[in-house]
């Protein structure tokens, strides 16, 4: 299995020269930005799955050729198409753009995973979520500026979800339905970290939409309705770690509803305690520490 990459694609040498083009192997498990410059790191091994990358004399990326591994291109013909590259992925950062921990097509089979497309500028454009059944849950569609810069992006929703499952510390339970074939709608800061996000059908009618804000260790997010009537927020606590300590409901009048608290002690993974309306605990859950390192 291979290790950390960011977005896409990368490289290891082994060079040639054309007239009009120069032509570099890279390996699938390095930084988009070696790509994007040519840069080389190792030599890489044709017997595996690499990349045949050709630039233009002035340096700029052309075109990008997969070239599959010995076992695997009996099952499979050459994908040549400088648009559209697949990869897949462990993990996927959204907030950094970051694809994590490679994989071979064969060995995404066994976990769940993300099926990456990447562009002739080894940018991506589009990640799938795949669950261990085979099915495809979610879509990210990034959207970049002229300088590979991304402020907004789209997630189409195959399958009915909560976001507040998906992330407890962005949306709340209270307003966080999706339909197949939703879209969730992120425009995001510098940072990458979420300004505002939509919720909207197909055709893009709004539904609902977050907003928040931001201050040290700490987060507001308010809910409306397409009207922009607001429904409610919550606020979320961190700790130096960015681990939340507390979330605290209110309603469209700011009153408390309620909240929860995380503790993290060294003999478990978590404690988590449930409070009413009056801040007083009313549940207090422990949850072990799992055994042994697994794959998420």
């Amino acid at each position: 299995m291979r290790n950390y990459i960011t977005l896409s694609i990368v490289l290891m040498q082994i060079t040639s020269a054309q007239p009009d083009s120069l032509v570099k192997y890279f390996s699938t498990n390095i930084m988009r930005t070696n790509v994007l410059k040519g840069k080389p790191e190792k030599s890489v091994d044709k017997k595996e799955a690499h990349f045949k990358a050709i630039y233009y004399p002035s340096g700029e990326l052309k075109s990008i050729e997969f070239l599959p591994a010995n076992w695997d291109k009996k099952r499979r013909e050459k994908t040549k198409n400088p648009g559209r590259v697949t990869l897949y992925y462990l993990k996927w950062n959204p907030k950094t753009q970051e694809l994590l921990e490679g994989l071979t097509k064969r060995e995404a089979r066994a976990w769940p995973h993300y099926r990456a497309t990447v562009d002739a500028q080894g940018l991506v454009q589009e990640v799938d979520y795949i669950s261990r059944s085979g099915k495809n849950q979610w879509t990210f569609y990034m959207k970049w500026d002229d300088y590979g810069k991304s402020k907004e992006y789209d997630i189409e929703f195959h399958s009915k979800k909560d976001l507040s499952q998906l992330n407890k510390e962005l949306f709340s339970p209270d307003m966080s339905m999706i339909r197949p074939g939703w879209i969730s709608r992120y425009k995001i800061e510098d940072s990458g970290i979420p300004k505002s996000v939509e919720i909207m059908d197909g055709l893009e009618n709004l539904y609902y939409f977050y907003q928040f804000n931001y201050s040290n260790r700490k987060l507001q997010s308010q809910y409306f309705t397409a009207d922009s009537t607001l429904i409610g927020s919550h606020t979320v606590k961190f700790n130096g770690k960015r681990k939340p300590l507390r979330i605290t409901y209110y309603n469209e009048n700011g009153i408390m509803k309620n909240a929860i608290e995380y503790e993290y002690p060294k003999d478990a993974r978590m404690i988590i305690s449930q409070l009413n309306s009056k801040n007083q605990v009313v549940q207090r859950t422990l949850i072990p520490k799992k055994k042994g390192k697994e794959k998420e």
